[in-house]
């Protein structure tokens, strides 16, 4: 979305946005790229392996204004894509369209990153419809479980489809298709759950706090910077964070955290860490980090309860202390990594162990 709306106004630019994937493939549907008309290219929709050609394509999409689903069969020949070897033995559909700053998809894009509420999209991809749909148009779901951008009635011609979609809304699933049928025949949907973006609040904007934050940034995470110290808090240092806030020193603040926040409290400072912990067990966020020896903390945990504070064992759970995987970070870059791959870890539900010793799929499929 911030790639869409940094385009110059006039701009035209085309959506690669992988919809299924039958088999094995390097990305998994809902992995996107923006191609602009001058050959800029923000995303990946394969290892590599598709993109010249995706690229390529996108140009005929350009040209017609019209959107296509192209498929990639390589389960017969691992050289079956231009003789690339990919390795991956899979059916991979990517849906290509035209895309702008006020394009519908992007106006969902904008409704799940500012609002930070899932949003749920049926997307037509094929199908016996003729000129009634057009391949890229949506049924949507908000965060008020309403259905929204039908423009084309598309629960009135599969009666149905909006059930199907609130109950898709409901559940963990990320991506799956479904077939209908109507008087003009069979028509296929790529159902997608839109998640906002992890929200990584650093309290603290010391030296190890940049190339976390930058970390953060690189991941696709929305990071907001916290500190007291106007000198830290500054653009130069943190040039790609989306919020620098700057608090007063003992003044109290909301860290404005949801359900996809991750926190890590690196002040360096013993009491300023204390009171970042107790904000941070009162939210419903999903990791909470704090760096330093771990009876550095459990002293903090247990000066909170002298004083009165309790917290629920499910929130205990979330802390992880000290912040981070096991790999032997001795760097301020090198602990960013371990930190950022434990919040993926927890975000997975995973382990964070080698994928070698995993059974079954490296991918979640669900």
């Amino acid at each position: 979305m911030k790639a869409i709306d940094s385009m110059p106004g006039g701009t035209r630019a085309v959506l690669a946005t992988v919809v299924d994937l039958k088999g094995s493939g390097y990305r998994l549907p809902g992995a996107r790229m923006l191609i602009a008309e001058n050959g800029d290219v923000v995303g990946t929709v394969s290892g590599g392996c598709l993109e010249v050609d995706v690229m390529e394509r996108a140009k005929k999409v350009l040209s017609s204004g019209e959107a296509e689903v192209f498929t990639y069969d390589t389960t017969a020949d691992e050289n079956s894509v231009f003789s690339l070897n990919m390795g991956c033995r899979g059916v991979i559909r990517i849906l290509l369209e035209p895309i702008a700053g006020s394009s519908e998809i992007n106006k969902i894009f904008r409704s799940v990153l500012n609002d930070r509420k899932r949003e749920t999209i049926a997307t037509y991809i094929g199908g016996d419809q003729g000129e009634e749909l057009k391949i890229g148009c949506r049924i949507c779901v908000n965060k008020n479980e309403m259905i929204l951008s039908d423009i084309l009635g598309i629960a009135q011609l599969f009666p149905g489809i909006d059930d199907d979609l609130l109950t898709f809304h409901e559940s963990n699933a990320s991506s799956e298709t479904m077939r209908y049928v109507n008087d003009a025949g069979e028509a296929e949907f790529a159902f997608e759950t839109l998640d906002p973006p992890v929200l990584l609040i650093v309290l603290g904007a010391g030296a190890d706090a940049v190339p976390l934050a930058d970390a953060g940034h690189n991941l696709g995470w929305q990071v907001r910077v916290i500190d007291h110290r106007s000198a830290f808090l500054t653009r130069e240092r943190f040039p790609d964070v989306d919020d620098l806030r700057l608090v007063e020193r003992d003044a109290t603040f909301d860290l404005d955290a949801d359900a996809m926040t991750a926190i890590v409290s690196m002040n360096h400072n013993y009491d300023r860490d204390k009171e970042g912990i107790s904000l941070a067990l009162q939210t419903n966020s999903f990791y909470i980090g704090a760096l330093g020896p771990k009876k550095r903390t459990e002293q903090i945990l247990e000066e909170l309860r002298t004083r009165g504070e309790t917290f629920s064992s499910d929130a205990l759970a979330k802390l992880r202390y000290p912040a981070g995987l096991d790999i032997g970070g001795d760097t301020p870059e090198s602990i960013a990594i371990s930190i950022t791959a434990e919040i993926q870890s927890v975000l997975k539900q995973r382990s964070g162990g080698a994928l070698r010793d995993r059974k079954g799929s490296i991918y979640d499929r669900s």
